[in-house]
């Protein structure tokens, strides 16, 4: 069944997600190089108690890991670089999106806006590689 699926060629959401911008912008590092920058920028935040942030230390190597996966992406390997911004994404999401949401403050809500949207670009091309949908 597999074989033959894969025979047809690609569905037409497939096809429409390759022409789309958002295929486009998941081949580039910046989504994820701005995502770090976020997180770099609200480290110090972080390092005070009660920001509802995590940890300094946790801000700075999620940082690190965007940063990475942008460079992934730099070096032409956008598949890898996709997954790895998903997961961590999703690992940030469920390790902090209840802090966030119930305390309301603006630069967690930003760092979180920022993941949300890497896990969008990042996720869908995941989903694609993945799953072939």
């Amino acid at each position: 069944m597999a074989s033959a699926q894969a025979s047809e060629g690609p569905s037409a959401s497939v096809v429409a997600y390759r022409q789309s911008a958002l295929y486009r912008i998941a081949a580039q590092p910046y989504p994820e190089w701005t995502l770090s920058a976020i997180c770099a920028a609200a480290a110090p935040v972080a390092a005070r108690a009660g920001s509802g942030l995590p940890h300094f230390g946790v801000m700075m190597g999620f940082s690190a890991i965007w940063a990475g996966s942008g460079y992934m992406k730099y070096m032409k390997d956008p598949e890898n670089g996709s997954g790895t911004t998903t997961a961590w994404c999703l690992t940030y999401m469920f390790l902090n999106m209840r802090r966030t949401l119930r305390q309301q403050k603006p630069i967690p809500s930003l760092v979180l806006a920022g993941v949300l949207t890497n896990l969008v670009i990042s996720g869908r091309k995941t989903i694609e590689v993945e799953f072939g949908l």
